[in-house]
């Protein structure tokens, strides 16, 4: 474990840098935890600000109402809630047992986990992340990591749904944007104008349960003809079926099992047939690094998951010409 060597600020860049390229080697960079059980989770590395010991940070009394947030903290002026993770995935923990703060950014908005430790630093291409037949909305996908650099033994890791984390902690900002979990109170100017004149396809691959649900509900309010595949080889399959002018949108989340967002893009742009297909990529992750690669790769633009009036915008332009 390197719980006691902590990875600083730009070593942790360093990493996310490195993560940005990912897409030409088809792995994804996790970090390991452990949960007060000695359970293995990991969070992909480009969501990640930095490592806090919970010791040396001064842990604010958290508002009343919230089972899962057990603290803020004052972060250069922001304060962050801190979600224990270990009560959020059921496990019967208290505080003392955690002592290590993972603050990650989500949605333009950070959050802050409560562990019990770091463990090490994994990369695992996209087909080593399996989604388990339990479809637990918590669980995301699991695979098989080395707890210590000498272990012949694998033990099983389950990437959590973040997600579902910041859905069911209720952290999201309260400001002016509608995020994707908002859909009862999104508004826009003419609300009888919700419904999209397009007879098009909209294809969405996103692994997300909540995030499904969410985007069911969205794409069904504004009448659309739309399918939702859970990773990106669905997806790539259903479009291989389709003559390219059926297709009036494809919108794909980065991370995903078997193929990712980015090797999304890359076949639909590489395919002479499909080239001109317009593809939104929708994500949790903010930093300039992903949106710079998936602008590359040819998406039209990487959209936040908290900028759902954004997100409306982006449909209602590619489908009918028309910028609200």
């Amino acid at each position: 474990m390197f719980s006691n060597d902590l990875l600083d600020e730009n070593e942790i860049q360093h990493n996310i840098d490195y993560m940005t390229k990912s897409h030409l080697r088809n792995v994804m960079q996790l970090a390991v935890f452990a949960t007060s059980s000695d359970r293995l989770y990991a969070i992909n590395i480009s969501k990640i600000q930095s490592f806090l010991i919970k010791e040396e940070v001064e842990l604010l009394q958290p508002p009343s109402g919230n089972e899962y947030v057990t603290g803020l903290i004052n972060i250069r002026g922001e304060i962050v809630s801190i979600v224990n993770f270990d009560k959020w995935i059921g496990d019967n923990t208290t505080d003392e047992d955690q002592r290590i703060i993972i603050v990650c950014n989500y949605n333009q908005k950070k959050i802050g986990l409560m562990v019990k430790d770091i463990i090490r630093i994994e990369e695992k291409a996209s087909d080593e992340l399996r989604v388990p037949a339990s479809r637990d909305p918590k669980i995301s996908y699991v695979t098989e990591v080395q707890e210590r650099d000498n272990d012949t033994k694998k033990k099983m890791c389950i990437v959590f749904d973040a997600e579902r984390l910041l859905y069911d902690a209720n952290v999201s900002d309260k400001t002016s944007k509608t995020t994707i979990y908002d859909i009862d109170s999104f508004e826009i100017a003419s609300p009888d104008t919700y419904a999209i004149n397009s007879n098009k396809l909209v294809l969405v691959a996103e692994d997300s349960q909540i995030v499904i649900e969410k985007l069911n509900e969205f794409l069904t309010k504004l009448e659309l003809n739309f399918e939702i595949y859970e990773n990106g080889e669905d997806l790539i399959n259903r479009i291989m079926t389709l003559d390219p002018q059926e297709i009036g949108l494809v919108i794909t989340d980065i991370e995903m099992p078997i193929r990712n967002g980015y090797q999304v893009i890359k076949y639909i742009k590489q395919e002479s047939v499909y080239g001109n297909v317009p593809v939104l990529s929708l994500t949790s992750m903010t930093n300039q690094g992903v949106k710079d690669k998936v602008m590359e790769l040819g998406a039209l633009d990487l959209v936040n998951k908290s900028d759902l009036k954004l997100l409306f915008n982006y449909i209602k332009e590619i489908l009918e010409g028309e910028l609200q």
